[in-house]
């Protein structure tokens, strides 16, 4: 899947619509989309709770900064409504970045809104707390855009889970070590940390983890580590890395 650019003009300024993730399951390959401005609105269902209540599209606080509001939909791949999701703005959109601000969760409608400084360039997206879903786009916000109308949609894709059996140099099992993994985003670097403990046979299991393709990079506690090629992780099922023997 090809990096796709969506332009979304709003009064002032543009948002990029940045994949995170090649899936291979998300979309097929488009080239560069140009999408106009849209001031639809999806209604709450008459079941969902009531999403938060927009704040004004400009305001200022007691220190004289200004916020832009957004409303944000998290949707899953197929384009259901995804609930639970908690709309985030941060300066980068990787998992080292503190959220500058965050909204309440999205209801059964899958929307959210978001209250966020305007002075700053900013990453959109949706976040689970209970780590079930990884956001597949964000949206970036130049500085001073001006107000956001349409609503901006966030695809959630189910979390991926590795597993692979680790030897030390001498060829003799990393038994109960604890072991650390690097996802590297293709374009964006480091991207992902995790960690787990190995069994008696060097066995390791990361769960929930971001899926799509990433280099790794694998070390445990005694030191020996290595770096795995560009790995497609699979959404919402186990990928297996197989044996992989460490080097000092």
């Amino acid at each position: 899947m090809k990096k796709t650019h969506r332009t979304i003009k709003t009064v002032a300024g543009i948002l990029l619509l940045v994949p995170l993730l090649a899936l291979v399951t998300a979309c097929s390959c488009r080239e560069k989309e140009t999408a106009q401005t849209s001031s639809r609105q999806a209604l709450p269902r008459a079941s969902a709770p009531p999403s938060p209540s927009p704040a004004p599209a400009t305001a200022e606080n007691a220190e004289g900064e200004a916020f832009l509001t957004a409303r944000i939909r998290a949707v899953s791949l197929s384009g259901k409504p995804v609930a639970g999701m908690i709309p985030i703005a941060t300066l980068e959109a990787n998992a080292f970045d503190k959220p500058i601000a965050t909204g309440m969760p999205t209801g059964a409608d899958g929307m959210g809104v978001l209250r966020f400084p305007s002075s700053k360039k900013v990453a959109l997206r949706a976040w689970d707390p209970e780590l079930r879903f990884f956001p597949n786009n964000f949206l970036e916000v130049l500085p001073n855009s001006g107000v956001i109308n349409e609503v901006l949609e966030v695809t959630m894709v189910q979390s991926g889970i590795l597993f692979a059996k680790l030897l030390l140099p001498d060829g003799l099992p990393a038994r109960n070590e604890n072991a650390g993994i690097m996802l590297l985003h293709p374009v964006h670097g480091p991207w992902w940390p995790a960690e787990s403990n190995t069994s008696d046979a060097g066995e390791v299991v990361f769960e929930s983890v971001p899926p799509g393709k990433f280099v790794l990079r694998l070390k445990v506690a005694s030191g020996p580590s290595i770096e795995v090629a560009e790995t497609y992780i699979a959404p919402g099922e186990p990928t297996s890395l197989g044996t992989i023997t460490l080097n000092w």
